[in-house]
């Protein structure tokens, strides 16, 4: 899960953009809370041999202004490497290819994460570094605990909101909070250096 204060960092970084005409989850579920035109972002050199009846190659600043209109739509930004996007977008190679979902309630890993085997569903993490907080300006409004977490990791405890352990730092609670009572910090420093160590193995961006 990748907090929208980061996404930026992973955008610069990558020498080709692709954006995605519509979100497959959305369309195939229908709906009908959250635009189905808002799709996924590939980043990286293979996104150059995905079907241009998919979508389009796009510039940074495309790119940035796409996860902007996600975010603005209440969407939860995902990245990793998605060894079945290799697989049906058919491009190579796979070390070449960057993920990032924009998820809501109606797509596959928000869906499953709260019901599947925690075994599997650890794999999606929070970004390191990433802190999520209720600081007490908190009134107990709930509206954070409403459907709002997409592993259901915010809920009410004496009539204040409480963040357990399973939160992945999403932030979207900290964006619907009317009173700013949540906070969302990072380390910058570690955070590059910690998330270049664990993607670079993964995935080539140049």
């Amino acid at each position: 899960v990748l907090p929208s204060q980061l996404l930026e960092h992973f955008i610069h970084e990558a020498n080709h953009h692709w954006i995605m005409d519509l979100c497959i989850c959305r369309d195939a579920s229908g709906c009908r809370d959250h635009p189905i035109d808002l799709g996924c972002l590939f980043l990286g050199e293979a996104v150059l041999g995905i079907n241009p009846e998919l979508g389009r190659l796009a510039s940074k600043e495309e790119a940035l202004a796409h996860v902007q209109r996600c975010r603005d739509a209440g969407l939860v930004h995902m990245i990793g490497r998605n060894k079945l996007d290799k697989i049906w977008l058919g491009v190579d190679p796979g070390h070449k290819l960057l993920t990032i979902c924009n998820c809501c309630p109606c797509c596959c890993l928000w869906r499953m994460i709260p019901d599947i085997d925690p075994s599997i569903g650890r794999k999606i993490t929070r970004m390191p570094t990433v802190t999520v907080a209720v600081t007490e300006r908190c009134v107990g409004c709930g509206l954070c605990a409403e459907g709002v977490c997409f592993v259901d990791a915010i809920r009410m405890k004496d009539e204040l909101a409480e963040i357990d352990v399973a939160c992945r730092g999403c932030g979207r609670c900290v964006e619907v909070c009317p009173a700013d009572a949540i906070e969302i910090s990072l380390d910058e420093e570690l955070f590059v250096e910690e998330s270049i160590q664990r993607l670079s193995p993964l995935v080539d961006l140049s």
